[in-house]
């Protein structure tokens, strides 16, 4: 593309790239596709940085991303169905780097929503209220997704053991 790129633009990837790349990298487990989910964020957002209603940057930044994830994970479930089974970590287990591995499995196991609950709550340490406004969803749907995904975490670690 040769559309040359406005310094503010520059500067908001510069300062934002390395959060959404990592968020993407959490959600999907992929360098690969994280760097494509944060290449289409910072598209995406570009296209409509003038738009009035936005909330904090970082905040717009991580919804697109977490929408452009979610995207792509129901065309792949539309493309090859996958069970519905869960295995999620629970607080105290992310302290034990013996168990990383499983707590990972877990979220990995997750449903994209409630995955995307658990680590921007947990990992990026954002409030229910921002959670909300990324997955575009109510605070009680929040905090329900989080507390069902420690549950079915802590069910399944348990199990596991």
């Amino acid at each position: 593309m040769n559309v040359a790129t406005p310094p503010d633009a520059k500067l908001l990837v510069e300062r934002h790239y390395a959060a959404v790349w990592s968020l993407a990298r959490k959600l999907t487990r992929d360098d690969a596709t994280a760097s494509d989910v944060a290449q289409e964020t910072f598209a995406r957002a570009l296209a409509h940085i003038d738009e009035d209603g936005i909330h904090s940057v970082a905040s717009w930044l991580f919804k697109i991303a977490t929408n452009l994830v979610r995207d792509q994970h129901r065309r792949r479930w539309r493309e090859e169905p996958r069970s519905d089974g869960v295995e999620p970590p629970c607080e105290s287990i992310l302290e034990k780097n013996e168990d990383l591995a499983r707590v990972r499995r877990a979220l990995d196991e997750l449903p994209t929503e409630s995955r995307a609950a658990m680590v921007l709550h947990l990992q990026e340490g954002l409030t229910v209220p921002e959670i909300a406004f990324i997955l575009d969803i109510t605070d009680h749907a929040v905090r329900n997704k989080i507390h069902r995904a420690l549950s079915r975490v802590r069910s399944q670690l348990s199990e596991e053991s």
